[in-house]
């Protein structure tokens, strides 16, 4: 819900309006001021009645937002976030590659690929020391201790940040002490609210990735559970995690020759309606090396502020998706993608017609 004041409403009066949202409702506000001033509510405000909101000095007008994900929400929030990953811009007007081993197989493998992926471009270095696979019997990572340990080898060795998959609760102490960079929820965890509830209580970066089945509603009440620092009764437990980072990567659907459908128009339709960062994974909704770089450039052109991919310096090796994994090309599908999304800086999301630069 937003609440719109009257030009020339004091500030006696705003916040006798937040005073009563509080005191009546137990909700959260926030304000912007410009040439005017709006409020927003945050939690359940279908408890809220608006007819006792226009009825006190200043208000001008009350608004209900259709959408769930207020916080995600680009009616809310205009601007583009941009989030700083350890001096890593992500967002905006930037582009950012995320990259590395689908998992660490060893202290060997981890830092060849590390390496690797700095090689080629990478911004921020995958290592991701849990797995969850569909199959018990399929590579789950190693034990906590020590891929903890490699991956905080593999950012010493190349100096870039890390980004590593959180399945289970009782790791994120661990995670956090390691010097993991950015924490991420896969598509498995991304509506396991306990999981999205603790993590808004921390201010670490999460990728949050969309899920096998989850329309775009969805999706970003997932990131406005991070966001909000909303508990299950609907009020607030603090200020929430902000620093959510949004990466689209397909559903199941009837197609099997790809591994999950990619619906490219996705891309600019999440920019339209959220201003969070945006990026999408070509190597698991392809499934096939030899299709992720084009879908890469794809996922860039239609507006995406980056990618994820799968980066190993073996992967007819790798012990987990090693199909999907690309090797020495990965420093050409940056390079073009970058050109790409060079030449495509001018195109606005809006409208999704504004000019484009020239590519040189």
């Amino acid at each position: 819900m937003i609440i719109h004041m009257a030009e020339g409403a004091t500030p006696e009066q705003t916040q006798r309006v937040i005073d009563r949202i509080s005191r009546d409702y137990g909700l959260r506000c926030e304000t912007i001021v410009s040439e005017t001033t709006v409020i927003g509510i945050k939690g359940i405000a279908s408890i809220v009645d608006e007819g006792r909101l226009l009825e006190l000095p200043g208000v001008e007008s009350v608004l209900r937002i259709t959408e769930k994900f207020k916080d995600a929400s680009r009616a809310f929030h205009h601007e583009d976030t941009v989030i700083d990953v350890a001096g890593v811009k992500v967002g905006g007007e930037n582009m950012t590659v995320f990259g590395g081993p689908c998992a660490i197989e060893s202290e060997q493998q981890a830092i060849d690929s590390a390496m690797l992926a700095k090689s080629a471009g990478v911004d921020i270095l995958r290592a991701f020391v849990d797995k969850s696979r569909t199959s018990p019997y399929d590579y789950r990572g190693l034990e906590l201790g020590r891929g903890l340990e490699i991956a905080k080898a593999m950012k010493e060795a190349t100096g870039l940040p890390t980004v590593s998959e959180l399945i289970d609760l009782r790791h994120l102490d661990a995670f956090l002490e390691a010097g993991i960079d950015v924490i991420q929820v896969g598509a498995r965890s991304a509506q396991y609210s306990p999981l999205l509830e603790e993590l808004s209580r921390v201010d670490v970066p999460i990728v949050l990735k969309h899920g096998f089945g989850n329309d775009m509603s969805e999706w970003l009440c997932a990131a406005a559970y991070v966001m909000s620092g909303i508990d299950r009764e609907g009020r607030s437990v603090g200020h929430g995690n902000r620093n959510v980072i949004l990466c689209y990567r397909g559903i199941k659907a009837f197609e099997t020759a790809t591994r999950f459908a990619a619906d490219i128009g996705m891309i600019p339709l999440v920019r339209q309606k959220s201003h969070l960062p945006l990026l999408a994974d070509p190597s698991h909704s392809a499934g096939d090396r030899k299709l992720v770089e084009r879908v890469a450039y794809g996922f860039i052109a239609a507006g995406a502020h980056g990618f994820e991919f799968d980066i190993h310096s073996n992967p007819s090796e790798a012990l987990c998706d090693g199909k999907q994994a690309v090797n020495y090309e990965a420093e050409r599908i940056i390079r073009n993608a970058r050109g790409i999304h060079a030449m495509l800086a001018g195109v606005g999301i809006e409208s999704g017609s504004s000019v484009a630069v020239a590519a040189k």
